[in-house]
């Protein structure tokens, strides 16, 4: 009894190996995607409400953003709606995709450029617009709803989502000097 006391202690202290099954990972589960994120404190412009554009000669505005993104390989777009109307959508005024720098903040803004003076500008209208940057890290389904990528394997089903995340301004066209 003592020998069999002293042979556990022996295989214990020794990292004695019990056997397993031998079912091996035939590749890693793919990383769950986070979202992308708008550095807030960086937006231009700063304010969300512009009054008088078009008044004082403040013909031209640049909105711009910078954006984040801990998965440093996801495609990063930015999409430019102006005063989206969700019963009659349309595309993106414009878009940008940002490059990839392997670090989370994109080395480069998103930026458009709306000009009171130029034919056809989009905000000549005079009144209220909205102006939305919409930042996704995947492609947008219909109602700008981000694309989900579903994986079935032994496990079951995982669903690895897509996201939006988006910062808006409304500004107001008044009568002024630019026209």
């Amino acid at each position: 009894m003592r020998w069999l006391t002293w042979m556990g202690a022996v295989c214990v202290a020794s990292g004695c190996m019990l056997p397993q099954d031998d079912i091996f990972l035939e590749e890693l589960p793919e990383r769950r995607n986070r979202p992308p994120r708008i550095v807030e404190t960086q937006v231009q412009p700063p304010v969300r409400i512009i009054r008088d554009f078009g008044a004082a000669g403040q013909c031209e505005l640049e909105f711009s953003v910078i954006v984040e993104d801990p998965d440093v390989d996801d495609r990063i777009s930015v999409k430019w709606y102006l005063d989206y109307n969700p019963q009659n959508p349309i595309g993106p005024y414009r878009e940008t995709d940002l490059a990839r720098n392997g670090q989370s903040q994109r080395g480069e803004r998103a930026t458009l450029n709306i000009n009171l003076r130029a034919a056809n500008s989009p905000l000549r209208e005079l009144g209220t617009h909205l102006v939305e940057a919409l930042v996704t890290d995947s492609r947008l389904l219909a109602g700008r709803q981000p694309e989900s990528i579903t994986y079935e394997g032994d496990g079951g089903v995982i669903v690895n989502p897509g996201f939006v995340v988006t910062y808006s301004w409304f500004v107001t066209t008044v009568q002024g000097d630019c026209t």
